[in-house]
């Protein structure tokens, strides 16, 4: 029955949507229209490779039914309101050498995937070469086809590679999918094709122009009456081939934050996207191009409060179409080995997959061109907000609300609220859990409510890949809701309709127990009949795809600060992450074999402990403690090494534990010495790494620059370090300090002039200019003497012709008390020789 729902479901989304998916055109302006009622093309959603490559592969490995995976996230795209997909086919594993389309496994995963996404009203541009092998992160396979034999720089240049191409494309767009029976030129949800995915040419401009053109040609002999766009986000020094060539707009790309950081970034990233540039704005040329993003996503940026900000940036820029990449497939995202650098999944990343629906909400109602004034300071853009301090990002318009953590912002009238999505608290809803939640109202009084299960990171997920090592995981437990919409009341009833779940309630002041699944919400006395199985928007009522409980182990992630003041309260602070809940949970502080004294720790929330030590324990002293849980089972464990047993036990052998610096008020205050470069934000430059320097370890400089004269925007060499962990327990001492201290040292040439910045939590910059010298050693500044500056973007971005800094100088709002980077900048400079210097530390005082 369900099957048949579902096939009634695509036909009513596909032909209400058919009257509005006729040939997309470019008109004069660059403006990207349909045909049938000029009206413009705007799409936000997701690249996605489960037919393809790693994910391919790793499902097979894991007896996952590659078209079930399919199914389970395309529902979850339909959530997350994403009604756009761009993949860049791998071409290498779906034709040969001469570029025959291979009619095999690979293509028939990537119709079925067309077909699913088509159900649920998506539409597409496709890049039909990929140029890549089938790989990452593993090694390449040995695959059939034309990219595998020639490479990337050959088939670019190589006239029997350039054939193979032109073959492949023709055979490419006229192959009719294997369940929709259209071909893809023809397919009315197929907007635009992109060429390639990134190209990187080399060559004249007439080669490249006569390369792109052959493609395109290639392309438009099928009959082809969709625009065909290229990648421009590359070897820009080409821009006259690319305005000349035969495409009617341009592909672009965005990493704000670089890639493989092989670890989560920490700070403000928001900065990184006050603004998206297009270096080709003011060519004449470019003034009738469209223009696309292929592919963004903030690597490595663990918070959840940058996609709508990126996507304001893109609509000021006039950007109509926009793919994240990547969405990580559910069964592969508890290890995130695909794209390491990447993180997204609605069940096992649900903040971040909920800013995502924020953004798709962005780009649709931010108008092109659109200005709302730059970052830092502007968060607030429509009825859009983005907070860096409070992790969250919010859109609260008259009849949506949705939240990516807790947040205390009102609707203006309740009453007229439709749909809601959050995580989290707010003033309507208030949930224990650790999912994502969906209200949407069905009719008047009858509501459908759908929870995901509890999300854990249990490591790192940015960390380097391994498939053996779970980083996320998930957990169906119950927790109390209470609904506050006027037009449920107080005494709604609650009852499950997804498979399987059985569960009715009737909420006491608004208030519910519930599992995760699938609800329908009556308020009392309401008593329309409501069928389950009906279709409901591109959904049907009771869909509901979540995986099963994942979660076996016992962690703790300790929150204490590693420094604290002898003024401070001794504070430990943790969370738990069990799914079973513990016994009892203790600090222990000491050495064990009885030495240890053990202190009780409380739950203050949802598996978050803290435990007070007496005041004895505030004095000048570096802390050795413990964390013990004690499992239902009545076994202890005890972290950070996660041994068996407690410090408390007689033959309990101390290994690793947590060090906690506490210091007299007036102690300096470090904010970063060379052993922290392995986690500061930079970019590679010849002769700059950590090397000893005797008894101590050193940032050591020794290169000799290739062009003195180089651009003032682009320094030699620039760092960022996040100290704002590191320092949380002491910040409140920091306006008392009056001085910035750097232990560096010249070794040899020319002395150099460094830029100095502190940066806060907002995003605002102080700079000095320092000089060193030939015999100093420390080099003492005053805090008075920092004038304003801008944010150097390190970690370089994606692409590279972004600019080099972002913020404006002119800024007075700038907070000390909330400094949280280091950012120490070489400028260009005329110097004579090599540059030879060392950095040691730097303190404040």
């Amino acid at each position: 029955m369900k099957g048949i729902l579902l096939i009634i479901l695509f036909f009513v989304i596909t032909a209400a949507s058919g009257q509005h998916s006729r040939n997309a055109y470019v008109d004069d302006e660059g403006v990207l229209r349909w045909e049938h009622d000029q009206s413009e093309i705007v799409g936000f959603g997701v690249n996605y490779s489960v037919p393809f490559a790693h994910a391919f592969r790793m499902a097979e490995r894991m007896g996952i039914d590659h078209e079930e995976a399919i199914r389970q996230d395309v529902y979850h795209f339909a959530r997350l309101d994403l009604d756009l997909y761009r993949v860049h086919v791998w071409d290498t594993e779906i034709s040969d050498s001469v570029g025959n389309l291979l009619e095999n496994e690979h293509l028939r995963l990537f119709d079925f995937a067309i077909h699913e996404m088509k159900k649920r009203g998506m539409r597409f541009v496709i890049t039909p070469i990929a140029f890549w092998g089938n790989g990452w992160p593993e090694p390449d396979e040995d695959t059939p086809g034309f990219s595998n034999k020639y490479g990337k720089d050959a088939c670019l240049t190589n006239p029997d590679a350039i054939k193979a191409q032109a073959n492949y494309l023709e055979q490419f767009l006229n192959h009719k999918n294997a369940f929709t029976g259209i071909a893809y030129k023809d397919d009315p949800d197929v907007i635009a094709f992109e060429v390639s995915n990134e190209p990187h040419h080399g060559g004249s401009e007439e080669e490249v122009k006569s390369y792109i053109n052959k493609m395109v040609a290639s392309m438009k002999k099928t009959g082809l009456q969709k625009p065909v766009f290229y990648n421009m986000s590359h070897s820009i020094h080409l821009a006259d081939a690319y305005m000349e060539a035969d495409v009617d707009g341009g592909t672009f790309q965005w990493y704000p934050s670089g890639l493989v950081a092989n670890h989560a970034l920490k700070g403000n990233y928001l900065p990184h996207v006050a603004e998206y540039k297009i270096p080709y704005e003011d060519h004449p040329g470019f003034k009738n191009k469209a223009k696309i993003v292929y592919e963004f996503d903030p690597a490595d940026v663990a918070g959840n409060y940058m996609y709508p900000a990126m996507a304001r940036s893109f609509r000021e820029a006039g950007l109509q179409l926009a793919t994240h990449f990547a969405y990580d497939a559910m069964f592969l995202a508890p290890f995130n080995t695909n794209y390491g650098t990447h993180f997204m999944n609605m069940a096992y990343a649900p903040q971040k997959a909920l800013s995502l629906k924020i953004a798709s909400a962005v780009f649709h109602e931010i108008p092109r061109n659109a200005d709302f004034g730059a970052f830092p300071g502007n968060n607030v853009f429509g009825d859009f907000r983005v907070s860096y301090e409070q992790n969250l990002a919010e859109y609260l318009s008259e009849n949506r609300f949705f939240y990516t953590n807790n947040t205390s912002s009102v609707p203006s009238e309740t009453s007229k609220l439709k749909e809601i999505a959050g995580f989290g608290n707010s003033p309507v809803v208030k949930y224990d859990g650790r999912g994502a939640y969906f209200l949407d109202e069905i009719e008047p009084g009858v509501w459908r409510l759908e929870i995901m299960p509890d999300a854990f990171w249990l490591k790192d997920p940015y960390s380097p890949v391994d498939p053996n090592v779970q980083k996320a995981a998930v957990l169906h437990a119950e927790h109390s809701m209470t609904i506050h919409l006027p037009q449920l009341g107080d005494t709604f009833s609650a009852k499950g309709i997804n498979e399987g779940n059985a569960l009715t309630a009737i909420a006491n002041e608004g208030e519910i127990n519930l599992t995760p699944g699938v609800y329908l919400l009556r308020k009392k006395g309401v008593t329309a009949k409501i069928d389950a199985q009906s279709a409901f928007k591109n959904i049907l009522l009771n869909e509901y795809v979540a995986p099963a409980t994942d979660l076996d182990t016992l962690l703790v992630h300790n929150k204490t600060s590693q420094s604290m003041n002898m003024s401070d309260e001794v504070e430990i602070s943790f969370d738990v992450i069990s799914a079973e809940k513990p016994e009892e949970v203790a600090v222990f502080v000491g050495e064990g074999h009885y030495r240890s004294r053990r202190f009780e720790a409380k739950e203050i929330s949802l598996n978050h402990y803290r435990a007070l030590l007496p005041d004895e324990f505030n004095r000048q002293q570096t802390l050795n403690y413990y964390i013990g849980v004690k499992h239902p089972d009545g076994n202890w464990k005890t972290f950070p090494s996660g041994i068996a047993g407690s410090p408390g036990d007689w033959d309990f052998s101390p290994r690793q534990g947590y060090n906690l610096d506490i210091s007299p008020d007036d102690a300096p205050l470090l904010l970063w010495s060379a052993d922290d470069h392995e986690f500061s934000s930079s970019f590679w430059q010849q002769g700059v790494g950590v090397l000893p320097n005797f008894n101590r370890r050193v940032l050591s400089y020794n290169f000799t620059p290739d062009d003195t004269d180089c651009s003032v925007d682009e320094p030699f060499h620039a760092f960022k370090y996040y100290f704002g962990e590191q320092i949380a327990g002491r910040k409140k001492n920091i306006l008392s300090k009056e001085k910035l201290v750097l232990k560096a040292g010249v070794r040899s040439g020319m002395p150099p002039v460094l830029h100095i910045s502190l940066i806060d939590k907002s995003g605002l910059v102080r700079k000095y200019q320092m000089k060193l010298n030939d015999h100093d050693e420390f080099y003492t500044v005053s805090l008075n003497n920092f004038d304003a500056g801008r944010i150097a973007v390190v970690p370089r971005p994606f692409p590279d012709y972004l600019p080099w800094f972002a913020g404006s100088e002119n800024n007075t709002d700038f907070n000390l008390d909330e400094i949280e980077f280091l950012q120490i900048v070489l400028p260009a400079q005329k110097v004579e020789g090599a540059i030879d210097f060392y950095l040691e530390e730097v303190w404040l005082e």
